[in-house]
């Protein structure tokens, strides 16, 4: 059996699609099909099934695909040997958000690029949770870096890295900001600034929601948690936002939290990938980092 024969069927599995893997891997369509011929061949069993357009692993096609990743790490560990002293080289490319990118990832990036210099960093910007789901089923990620609700899936691979939360926050001289116990209609009275309001409001619990939902309508809903965090420190209005995207704001007295037990939701910033995408050594390398980071 060929190792590029599973890397082949690897690859088909990570894009679902013959003819991405195709491009991807710089092969005709014949000699994809004809690798995958081979395999099937080899164990005596069929691969894929096609419906329409699409395809999907059979019950066979499942079993290699847990085989074939574990070959391939093992492949890419040995390959490793003697070569740890050497520079990791390559590509690594994350889909995060934009509140993560601006508060949370650059001491990470900072230490990692300084660890692996030589590897080439893309980060795309995702709106939501289903913009950077659909950057991984596009195999147009490695990862994602996403703040959201602590729930697993049979599509992706969750790691947990921080307990988060979302704050109402307004500068220190609002008529609210030393005010205790208050409620989600008294902070509906004045100007409220809201990051994308459909993203926020679905990603809070249902009966949050419901309060925010029949009570608040924000001044500005903005596709942007810095452009709206600015804003708030302007003294536009009252924010709603990720805790940790305000904490340097809080730290230099330009914005404040406001008391608001009603609001009591937390969330966790974690890394998601793909179940069908191997993982790289500069993918590993990044988790092991951010491990560290975190002290997992």
């Amino acid at each position: 059996m060929e190792l590029r024969n599973l890397i082949t069927f690897l690859k088909i599995v990570e894009n679902n699609s013959f003819s991405k893997a195709a491009e991807q891997l710089a092969y005709s369509q014949s000699t994809i099909t004809i690798q995958i011929h081979q395999l099937e061949e080899e164990l005596n069993v069929k691969l894929f099934d096609r419906i329409g357009k699409k395809i999907f692993l059979t019950e066979s096609g499942e079993e290699l695909w847990q085989y074939a990743q574990q070959i391939y790490q093992l492949t890419e560990k040995i390959s490793a040997i003697g070569e740890e002293a050497m520079e990791l080289k390559g590509n690594l490319r994350i889909a995060s958000f934009d509140s993560l990118i601006t508060a949370v990832l650059p001491p990470i990036l900072k230490e990692y690029h300084k660890r692996h210099p030589k590897v080439h960093i893309t980060i795309k910007t995702a709106d939501s949770i289903l913009e950077a789901e659909h950057l991984l089923r596009q195999s147009d990620a490695d990862f994602a870096f996403i703040s959201y609700n602590k729930g697993n899936t049979k599509e992706y691979t969750n790691l947990f890295l921080k307990e988060a939360r979302f704050v109402f926050a307004a500068p220190p001289d609002h008529p609210l900001a030393n005010q205790k116990n208050l409620t989600i209609t008294e902070i509906a009275e004045h100007d409220v600034i809201i990051m994308n309001k459909q993203f926020s409001f679905s990603e809070l619990s249902t009966e949050e929601t419901k309060h925010l939902r029949q009570e608040i309508e924000p001044i500005f809903d903005i596709w942007n948690p810095i452009g709206a965090m600015e804003l708030a420190k302007c003294g536009v209005g009252i924010t709603l936002l990720p805790d940790y995207l305000i904490t340097d704001a809080v730290q230099k007295n330009e914005l404040c939290i406001l008391d608001v037990p009603d609001l009591d939701f937390s969330f966790w910033i974690q890394t998601i990938c793909h179940h069908s995408k191997a993982v790289t050594p500069q993918m590993d390398a990044f988790f092991k980092l951010i491990k560290e980071y975190y002290h997992i």
